[in-house]
C-alpha cells in the first residue's frame, strides 16, 4: 500500500512538474524564441570558429571574435545589398497594386457571375462578393503590423548579443552538461549531443544552402521570362524552401496572384517554372544536401511541420524537422541499448 501511495504521489509530482514546465516556458516564449534562433546561428558559424581553430592555431577568444565580425559584416553586406532592391520593388508594387487589385476584383466578379449561373449555395456566393472587403482589411493589418519592425530591430541587436556570448561560452555549457551525469553514462550523453548536432546544425547549414540556391534560380528565372519583382519573389521562394514540401506552395501564392495581370506571364507558366524548381530540388538538392541525415518518410515531416507551426509559428515549422530527427535519432539509440536487445 505504501509502494502505491508513493508511486502516486511521483506522478503527481511528475505532472505538476510537466505543467509548471509549460506554464514558464509560455510565460518566457519570446526569451526562449530568441534563445532558439541565436543557437541556431551559433550552429551556423561553429565549423568556422572550429577552423580558425584548428587551421591557424588561434586561441578560443580570438576566434570567437574573428567569427563573430565575419557574421557581422555579413549581415551588414546583406543589409545593404537586399534593403534598397527591395524597398523599391515594395514601393513599385504598391504603385501597381490598385491595378493588380482592379485586375484581381474582375476575375472575382466573373467567378461570382459563374456562380451565381451554376446556382451555389448563397453562402459561397456572398463570400466571393466580399472578398475585395476582405483584402482591403488585410492591407489594413499590415499596416499596423509594420510597427513590429521596430521590436525586430531590438529583437536583432538581442540576438546578436546572444550570438557572440553563446559562441564563446557554448563548449563549456556542453562540457558541463556531460559533467551533471555519473561517468557510466557520459558516453550515452555525448551520443545524444551528436545526434543533436547532427540533426539541428547540419540541417541548418544544408537548407540554407539549398534556399539560397533556390532563391537565385527562381529569382533569374522570373527575371527571364519577364515578370515583374522578381528579385522580390525570389527571396520569398527562398525563405519559405526552408520549410520542406510546404513552404515552396506558400511561397508560389504571391507570384501566381501577380500572374494574373496582363503584364505578366500566363499565371500556368508561372506555375510550370515553380514546379520545375521544386523538382530540381526534391531529385537533387535535397538528395544532395540533406539527403545524408534526413531519414524521415515524408508524412512524418509534413505532420511535424504542421504541429510545429501550430505551437510555435514560422520558428516551429523551422525546427519542427532537426526535432523529429533528434526524437529519430534518441529512438535508434534506444534500439542499440543493452535493455531493448535483452528483451528481443
Amino acid at each position: 500500500m505504501e509502494k502505491q501511495w508513493a508511486f502516486a504521489f511521483r506522478l503527481v509530482v511528475l505532472f505538476l512538474l510537466l505543467v509548471g514546465a509549460i506554464w514558464l516556458l509560455e510565460s518566457i516564449s519570446w526569451v526562449v524564441a530568441l534563445l532558439l534562433v541565436s543557437i541556431l546561428i551559433v550552429y551556423i558559424l561553429s565549423p568556422l570558429l572550429h577552423y580558425l581553430k584548428a587551421r591557424f592555431n588561434v586561441s578560443h577568444g580570438l576566434a570567437t571574435a574573428i567569427t563573430f565580425l565575419t557574421f557581422l559584416l555579413f549581415c551588414v553586406f546583406i543589409i545593404s545589398l537586399l534593403v534598397p532592391v527591395i524597398y523599391f520593388e515594395a514601393s513599385e508594387l504598391a504603385d501597381r497594386f490598385p491595378h493588380y487589385l482592379a485586375r484581381f476584383q474582375d476575375y472575382i466578379s466573373w467567378l461570382t457571375q459563374q456562380v451565381i449561373i451554376f446556382e451555389v449555395e448563397e453562402e459561397l456566393r456572398s463570400y466571393l462578393m466580399g472578398l475585395s472587403d476582405n483584402i482591403y482589411h488585410g492591407l489594413e493589418y499590415l499596416a499596423e503590423a509594420s510597427l513590429s519592425l521596430i521590436i525586430g530591430a531590438v529583437d536583432f541587436f538581442l540576438i546578436l548579443f546572444l550570438v557572440f556570448y553563446l559562441l564563446y561560452d557554448f563548449h563549456l555549457v556542453r562540457e558541463q552538461l556531460v559533467d551533471l551525469v555519473p561517468v557510466n553514462k557520459r558516453p550515452l550523453v555525448k551520443e545524444l549531443i551528436a545526434v543533436v548536432d547532427l540533426n539541428v546544425g547540419t540541417f541548418i547549414r544544408g537548407s540554407l544552402i539549398r534556399c539560397f540556391i533556390v532563391g537565385v534560380i527562381t529569382g533569374v528565372i522570373l527575371l527571364i521570362i519577364g515578370m515583374p519583382h522578381a528579385l522580390f519573389l525570389g527571396l520569398i521562394a527562398g525563405i519559405f524552401n526552408f520549410i520542406l514540401y510546404i513552404g515552396p506552395y506558400i511561397a508560389a501564392v504571391p507570384a501566381v496572384l501577380l500572374s494574373f495581370s496582363p503584364m505578366t506571364p500566363s499565371p500556368l507558366l508561372i506555375i510550370l517554372v515553380y514546379i520545375a524548381i521544386q523538382v530540381v530540388d526534391g531529385m537533387f538538392l535535397a538528395p544532395v544536401v540533406l539527403g545524408r541525415f534526413i531519414k524521415l518518410r515524408p508524412i512524418t515531416i509534413i505532420v511535424a511541420i504542421l504541429a510545429g507551426g501550430s505551437l510555435a509559428g514560422l520558428l516551429g515549422m523551422i525546427l519542427a524537422v532537426p526535432v523529429a530527427g533528434i526524437i529519430r535519432g534518441i529512438l535508434d539509440l534506444i534500439k542499440r541499448s543493452p535493455v531493448y536487445q535483452e528483451d528481443e
